[in-house]
């Protein structure tokens, strides 16, 4: 493995947390500008999920047949049951709380697993690495600081906003001290294409009369055009 392989999976790594770690003070601004914001943003992370993400779980069914779906299913519903499992036995009075400690837990174990594809996909080629990180580190950003002000009172302490920080370069580093044979490489990928259509769908649209289509789909368009414009230049 080259060191400009290791080097620029490392600073993706640390990149992708740093952006987590200042999500958690930014404050996304109220009334038109806060659907604006996060519409866009969703349409760049819909486009990646369909036009990157999921191909690249089709690419895994080489490997893994069938199974593919069983494990991009699994990373779905996972999120779904315990967020579910919280929302049903937690007490009232203690429920933010909890919430956002299964949150956390969630976004280090995803961010973690993202530092593993991160180097995954940098070895086969640095656009598709940037293809990666790129809406998911917009939605690094936007989720915590939306998480922020969900959470109010009970956010974070800075030494809980740096180990989270520290997931994503902590799954690089793991990475390259031990590989990934390609089934389990594969098994990660579909595990996070699950997690993230569950987040991006479930919790990252504007719901009802919210949001701002135009925006979605200049965001959609956009990652369509850098989508095509990367593999030109990888083909």
């Amino acid at each position: 493995m080259s060191s400009s392989t290791v080097l620029f999976s490392l600073t993706m790594g640390f990149l992708l947390g740093f952006i987590h770690f200042i999500g958690e003070g930014l404050k996304i601004p109220s009334g038109s500008r806060h659907y604006q914001i996060i519409s866009f943003a969703s349409g760049i992370s819909i486009g990646y999920l369909f036009l990157d993400l999921l191909p690249h779980t089709y690419d895994a069914a080489e490997h893994l047949k069938g199974g593919v779906f069983f494990f991009l299913l699994m990373g779905f519903a996972l999120v779904h049951l315990v967020e579910k499992y919280f929302y049903q036995h937690a007490e009232a009075s203690k429920l933010r709380k909890e919430f956002k400690t299964v949150h956390s837990v969630t976004f280090f174990i995803y961010y973690f697993l993202a530092g593993f594809v991160v180097v995954e996909l940098v070895q086969k080629s640095v656009l598709e690495g940037i293809l990666f990180v790129f809406p998911v580190t917009l939605h690094a950003g936007l989720s915590s600081a939306s998480l922020s002000e969900i959470h109010g009172r009970f956010k974070p302490t800075l030494w809980e906003r740096i180990l989270l920080s520290l997931a994503t370069p902590a799954g690089v580093l793991l990475a390259f001290a031990f590989p990934l044979p390609l089934v389990l490489q594969n098994i990660t990928i579909s595990g996070i294409a699950g997690v993230l259509l569950y987040v991006f769908v479930k919790e990252f649209l504007p719901e009802k009369e919210k949001g701002q289509p135009m925006f979605f789909i200049l965001g959609l368009i956009m990652f369509f055009v850098l989508n095509q414009v990367a593999r030109l230049l990888i083909d």
